[in-house]
């Protein structure tokens, strides 16, 4: 059977806990650094209750399904919906602002929806847990004479964060067996992965029936990826040679894509590091995804040269430069925050409203953004960014 999405507005508070972070003061890496602050995805608890205290409930449901995949998606999303939002509060008198902090936890929450929300076919799941193996070692139910724990001990699978933590561990142990057995290591895509947790949720046995977030922290996810990921990996230009350089690879739209990445990563990482594969101990992996989306590794890193013909095209250098004082408008490269497609949202919110009318004072258009060029002209306002020295 196909389990239904479940709505976000009426989902339980437990469908929605913390994703990613509990702290919402943000961090900025490496040290020293310029004083430019760095936004990273909140609190989904502190997204959903912004959205009913905001009212955007009023006019939206949130299923999951209608969220974009990525960062970049939504910051597009909202950017270009946003003056059809503004005509609809003007009519209900209402005009609700978001600063960059409760932008992060909407982000967040969109994020949990998405992955509690993502469809899956339980009936192919099936045949996914069978097909790759699963159903040799792992049974439904307690009682039955399979090597592996039966699903009806299972807890997490609604939690990407330990569903991920969980599948990494356990990876040494399949790994030792599959390799005596002569049986090759299973491959997941994301696709697989979304019908087989969709079919570990539907089976009566299971005991996952709500997603719980559990909230990380991306100091300590810096340091548990100092300890255990930097021997292979590294961020950016300043790359070592010999290491993998994470911003150059392929970053996963949901969080089901990061389980099967961590998953089918395993293998090399047997090989590589024998008896000193890092086991990730409570927390460790929801620390170090923090961590991972401060390094801009969950939403894809633009072109600036792209980036500059999309200012100019979409109009920004008008208002933004060549009649900035006329326009009132603020000097972009001086901002506070790095740019990234949550501050570029929470501006929205913050000034798009007046933004909109001063544009339709002087005859320009509303600009629309794909999620590309979302990515690109965030990269080349931060290649602008003069930087504030730290104190």
């Amino acid at each position: 059977m196909e389990v239904p999405p479940k709505s976000g507005l009426t989902m339980h508070t437990k469908f929605i806990a913390a994703f990613l972070v509990l702290a919402l003061a943000p961090f900025v890496w490496p040290v020293p650094a310029p004083a430019q602050i760095t936004i990273i995805p909140g609190s989904s608890v502190g997204g959903a209750a912004l959205i009913r205290q905001k009212g955007c409930v009023d006019c939206h449901t949130f299923d999951g399904k209608t969220q974009g995949r990525t960062p970049a998606q939504v910051a597009a999303a909202l950017w270009n919906h946003s003056p059809e939002m503004w005509r609809a509060q003007k009519e209900r008198n209402v005009r609700p602002t978001l600063n960059s902090m409760e932008t992060a936890d909407l982000f967040a929450y969109f994020f949990s929806v998405s992955y509690s929300a993502a469809p899956g076919n339980a009936m192919k799941g099936q045949a996914v847990f069978e097909a790759k193996s699963c159903a040799g070692c792992h049974d439904t139910a307690i009682g039955r004479r399979r090597s592996g724990p039966p699903i009806s001990t299972w807890s997490d699978v609604d939690d990407p964060l330990a569903w991920a933590d969980r599948m990494w561990n356990h990876s040494r142990t399949v790994y030792s067996e599959l390799a005596n057995a002569g049986i090759a290591w299973p491959q997941f895509s994301t696709e697989e992965m979304v019908n087989m947790l969709a079919y570990l949720r539907s089976v009566p046995e299971s005991r996952s029936h709500g997603a719980s977030f559990q909230p990380g922290d991306s100091e300590k996810g810096r340091m548990t990826f100092e300890r255990t990921c930097e021997a292979c990996h590294s961020f950016g230009n300043n790359t070592p040679q010999g290491k993998i350089d994470l911003l150059q690879r392929p970053a996963p739209d949901l969080m089901n894509g990061y389980v099967v990445a961590m998953w089918n990563h395993a293998p090399l990482m047997q090989q590589r590091a024998g008896d000193d594969f890092p086991i990730l101990g409570p927390g460790d992996m929801s620390n170090l995804v923090a961590y991972l989306f401060a390094q801009r590794y969950f939403y894809k890193e633009g072109d600036a040269v792209r980036g500059a013909k999309v200012f100019e095209a979409k109009s920004c250098a008008t208002c933004h430069e060549k009649q900035r004082r006329q326009m009132g408008a603020p000097d972009l490269t001086t901002a506070p925050e790095r740019y990234s497609p949550i501050t570029i949202s929470a501006a929205v919110f913050r000034h798009g409203s007046a933004m909109l009318d001063t544009m339709q004072k002087n005859n320009v258009r509303w600009p629309q953004f794909t999620a590309a060029e979302m990515s690109d002209l965030i990269t080349y306002l931060n290649s602008r960014l003069v930087m504030r020295v730290a104190r």
